[in-house]
């Protein structure tokens, strides 16, 4: 059974810029698409933010990152959760790897986020 999605106001473009034209993004892909289409885990990018220089496919890691960590902690708060419920489901914590608690944003909050 699908879930709702972790990001429910992603029909408004591109999550961290507004743009009308977007692609979905799996925030945990490869062998956990569906894991992440089942757990509302996707969110919409416009190309840029998706597959180019600054995107989550570049080799530039830090929006990646920042979203999987949003995702795990709104994935938690949905599901009431600890670390290790996550784990079980996804099969990796992208939390532990935090010098300090990632804040949660929301569209339009972007001005702090470094990309």
């Amino acid at each position: 059974m699908r879930k709702p999605s972790l990001y429910p106001d992603r029909d408004e473009g591109c999550f961290i810029c507004g743009n009308p034209y977007v692609e979905l993004h799996h925030i945990y892909p490869s062998s956990r698409r569906a894991i992440s289409d089942r757990e509302g885990a996707t969110v919409f990018l416009c190309h840029e933010h998706h597959q180019g220089r600054r995107g989550v496919h570049s080799g530039d890691r830090t929006l990646d990152m920042w979203l999987k960590r949003d995702c795990q902690k709104r994935w938690m708060e949905r599901e009431k959760a600890t670390e290790d419920d996550f784990r079980k489901v996804f099969y990796a914590s992208y939390l532990e790897d935090e010098d300090q608690p990632a804040k949660r944003f929301s569209p339009g909050e972007f001005g702090e986020v470094p990309f």
